[in-house]
């Protein structure tokens, strides 16, 4: 992770990470959601991974609401991420990114998920 923090991640995401605010709000998710993949209904034990339902870059508005947080385990998180890159892509992919609700992201990580 400390590798990512520093090579990939951009400089005020990372400030944003590490920050109390978030800290406070992705331990209250973890509880919220019970430690829990919101997608595949996994336990979520190794590691506390919060994700923006609409992805921070894209609706920095909402990196503290907590209807915009969910926890997902590595699997569904990669999935989901893979996803949001290739949406992204796509012409007017960033305002497609920040429309798109959890129910969506369920459906399409799980049909991701029967596919493997």
């Amino acid at each position: 992770m400390a590798h990512y923090n520093l090579t990939t991640r951009d400089p005020e995401a990372n400030v944003f990470y590490h920050s109390s605010s978030w800290r406070r709000m992705r331990d209250y998710v973890y509880s919220r959601d019970m430690a829990t993949c919101q997608v595949c209904g996994n336990a979520v034990t190794n590691r506390k991974i919060i994700d923006h339902i609409h992805p921070l870059k894209v609706a920095p508005d909402e990196k503290l609401n907590k209807d915009n947080l969910w926890v997902l385990c590595y699997q569904c998180h990669n999935i989901k991420t893979q996803l949001e890159e290739s949406i992204k892509s796509q012409p007017n992919g960033n305002n497609k990114l920040k429309h798109i609700g959890k129910s969506w992201w369920v459906k399409a990580i799980k049909e991701r998920l029967n596919d493997n």
